[in-house]
């Protein structure tokens, strides 16, 4: 019988082969990292693909960076029946993900066919520092939501979702993203928040607004394509009963009459507040552009 064994010839060049790919920058695929109810109360980055089954949790004194081109994939369980996945990261501590244009950070889901909430949501919750740059978040119940602390989200991409972006209580910066393809393309109990929204596009949700409750008229949508949206472009919830003001958007439409038929507000229930769109712009703006708006923070 014969038994092949490699020489040291072939075994010299097996190594140098090795070392050219390593040079060059080439590396072999790891294998993805799984992650079941972790806690992560220290400095962590993550890299390649996260599986995550239930809840990752960021404590007060852990940090997580996510590294462009991350996939972070929720497995699609619904232990309680209740029509939402339980995979979730909360935030209690710092978040970083900054992506690129090329190497976007996905959080996803991991179902075969993915749907609408096949996981629940990024929370971030009275957290130390939260930043997101380039990502993509897709399938979950909320693609992001935001809570008492602050916050900043540019050039990132929500979509199919029930809330794309959800906020409330917050001093929020978002800027170049856009929410297409959710039930709320934003949704926002404003709480005595401090929030500049603009240069979003904000198109093709059922709702592109959706201003739950106790709004005092200061958080700030300005420059946003916001048209589109098959239901209203603006939905006031029941506990609105105060004015909305959203000054210079692009609505699909500068008649002003076209632009209020596409809100719902005190002219379909006289419990509601007034939405009002002075200024509107005559055109849709680039998203790619928020940079060079007046009181932009790059």
């Amino acid at each position: 019988m014969n038994t092949w064994q490699p020489t040291t010839r072939v075994r010299i060049s097996l190594f140098a082969l090795l070392a050219v790919l390593l040079a060059s920058g080439c590396t072999l695929p790891s294998a993805p990292l799984k992650l079941v109810g972790e806690i992560i109360d220290h400095e962590v980055t993550w890299s390649g693909e996260v599986n995550v089954l239930g809840v990752v949790t960021v404590k007060k004194n852990g940090r997580l960076t996510i590294l462009p081109g991350t996939r972070v994939v929720f497995e699609a369980v619904d232990q309680d029946g209740d029509g939402i996945g339980d995979g979730e990261l909360l935030i209690e501590g710092s978040i970083v993900a900054k992506g690129t244009a090329d190497r976007p950070i996905f959080f996803t889901s991991g179902a075969t066919e993915p749907k609408t909430s096949d996981w629940k949501f990024i929370y971030v919750d009275f957290a130390r520092q939260a930043v997101f740059d380039h990502v993509i978040a897709e399938y979950a119940y909320s693609g992001l939501q935001i809570h008492f602390c602050k916050a900043r989200v540019t050039n990132s991409e929500f979509r199919h979702n029930v809330d794309g972006l959800r906020f409330s209580t917050v001093n929020l910066y978002a800027a170049g993203n856009r929410m297409h393809h959710n039930t709320h393309g934003v949704r926002y109990e404003e709480r005595r928040s401090q929030a500049l929204l603009h240069h979003n596009g904000i198109h093709n949700n059922q709702i592109g607004l959706f201003v739950v409750t106790r709004g005092d008229d200061k958080a700030r949508f300005v420059h946003n394509n916001i048209a589109d949206n098959e239901q209203y472009n603006v939905k006031l919830g029941w506990q609105q009963p105060g004015p909305v003001t959203l000054p210079e958007n692009w609505w699909g439409s500068i008649d002003p009459a076209q632009i209020a038929n596409r809100f719902f507000d005190r002219q379909s229930d006289p419990q509601l507040g007034p939405v009002s769109a002075p200024r509107p712009l005559a055109a849709a703006i680039d998203p790619a552009d928020w940079p060079t708006f007046e009181g932009a923070v790059p």
